[in-house]
């Protein structure tokens, strides 16, 4: 492309409606594969320890989309055969394909009979006669298979957990034996799920959704779940455990919970998510370093997700909402919530705004960045950082050039993402400007993501 400044791109045909490739590229490999054992195009963990979310052969990964309904697996009418029939899963497949969100969640087994909260269904699982002692039932596998394939179709990734919130497998006898090996029933319900379902090359395991409210004396047993899960996956997906943040606003946090820490070094837990995180309404600033607090506490250790912040402000039109997506993004976190529900046309909106980050921040290299407010520069607020290569500037409010402090000389590759319509613009070989800021493309709103990219460097 010949230089041009920033004003020439309406006109070059710059402004593109489409922040990303196709969703279907994502599980594409397009170069040599990264991890021999995984699946071409696979959800994987590279770059050693902590690592990042990776397509095998192909970009980094960046999970954001909605985290509910956590029980879309059952929702419908419960057939004779333990299947569900006239639900809503292949609209909700439709619909954030649609949106090009890059990650949904939802979980597996939601039994009341051993939830401490007295939550969920005692159909809620995927066993014959929906009974823990019997074998997984065929039928329903099959079933919730061929949803997995509409989601890897579509380029999402499934956070896939086992366990939902409260759940306690020992009120129905699932302990750890004295060898601290699982009990063969659970085992067998571990074993047989990830052996059906590692084929799929979006899956994300996760072990129990906020783990942490039951006491201490369990965390042996996720561990152990989790070195099942690894041995028995030779395709390498990766893992995630849930935690609630200790001051949740619920007040669900138990007297002598554990936090993350007592993970560190887990050669098997690859990521760490946390829920309930605190809301601090327009305060965007609070809002921001909330999130970072945990990314700050984790990364050295795990990739850092979020699932949830306790209320977040989702009204039509309202972008405080959109806000937040950006505050937890720039803050190094990966970006599930569970306030934006998958099944509610009303979140459409929101949901495209996920895909936007995510098709945004995929064409980048963020995952080799580190959140540095202090770099921000003009209208910028917060930025990602490599010193030297590559920034991520973001903006909720332009009103003058935004960039970075201490931009060296020299020319620069750039993207440009409207965060509220998703359109995109590129330009080659930029001179950097004087303090290191720049104007935004003509017809673009006033939130808006910059990518500065030194020329010539690989991501």
């Amino acid at each position: 492309m010949r230089r041009r400044d920033l004003l020439s791109l309406p006109a070059l045909g710059l402004l593109s409606a489409a922040p990303q490739p196709a969703a279907v590229s994502r599980f594409t490999a397009t170069g040599a594969l990264d991890d021999p054992q995984a699946l071409p195009g696979q959800l994987i963990v590279a770059g050693g320890r902590p690592g990042y979310f990776k397509y095998n052969g192909g970009g980094p990964a960046y999970l954001c989309g909605p985290d509910d309904p956590e029980a879309f697996l059952f929702l419908g009418e419960l057939a004779p055969d333990g299947t569900r029939r006239n639900g809503p899963q292949e609209q909700i497949i439709a619909r954030l394909a649609a949106a090009r969100v890059s990650a949904f969640h939802c979980q597996m087994f939601r039994m009341r009979r051993c939830n401490f909260k007295d939550e969920g269904d005692d159909t809620h699982n995927p066993f014959l006669e929906h009974d823990p002692a019997r074998p997984l039932n065929p039928k329903v596998l099959d079933q919730w298979d061929g949803w997995l394939e509409e989601f890897e179709k579509a380029g999402i990734v499934v956070h896939l957990e086992f366990y939902n919130d409260a759940t306690d497998v020992e009120l129905m006898g699932w302990r750890l034996d004295a060898q601290g090996n699982l009990h063969p029933e659970e085992h067998r319900f571990v074993t047989g799920i990830v052996n059906r379902f590692k084929h799929r090359k979006n899956i994300l395991w996760g072990l129990e959704e906020s783990a942490n409210k039951l006491p201490a004396v369990r965390t042996p047993h996720f561990r152990k779940m989790a070195e099942v899960i690894a041995r028995t996956d030779n395709h390498h997906h990766p893992i995630v455990q849930s935690l609630v943040i200790p001051n949740d606003p619920e007040d669900d946090f138990p007297q002598g919970g554990v936090l993350s820490d007592v993970y560190y070094g887990d050669p098997n837990v690859h990521a760490i998510t946390w829920l309930h995180l605190v809301p601090h309404g327009d305060d965007l600033e609070m809002q921001y370093w909330e999130y970072h607090r945990y990314w700050r506490r984790d990364s050295p250790h795990f990739i850092v997700m979020k699932n949830e912040t306790y209320w977040r402000p989702y009204v039509q039109g309202e972008p405080l909402g959109r806000r937040y997506f950006w505050a937890a993004a720039m803050a190094g976190l990966h970006n599930l919530e569970a306030q934006i529900k998958a099944d509610r046309a009303a979140h459409e909106p929101r949901m495209r705004e996920m895909g936007y980050i995510a098709g945004f921040l995929e064409q980048t290299d963020f995952h080799r960045m580190r959140p540095d407010r202090g770099l921000a520069a003009g209208s910028t607020r917060w930025v990602l950082a490599k010193p030297g290569v590559s920034w991520i500037a973001y903006s909720d409010s332009y009103g003058k050039p935004l960039g970075v402090k201490g931009l060296p000389p020299g020319r620069y590759d750039l993207l440009w993402l409207d965060t509220v319509n998703g359109r995109t613009a590129r330009s080659e070989s930029i001179a950097a400007p004087a303090e290191g800021m720049f104007e935004k493309p003509a017809g673009f709103g006033d939130e808006l993501a910059l990518y500065i990219r030194v020329c010539n460097q690989k991501q």
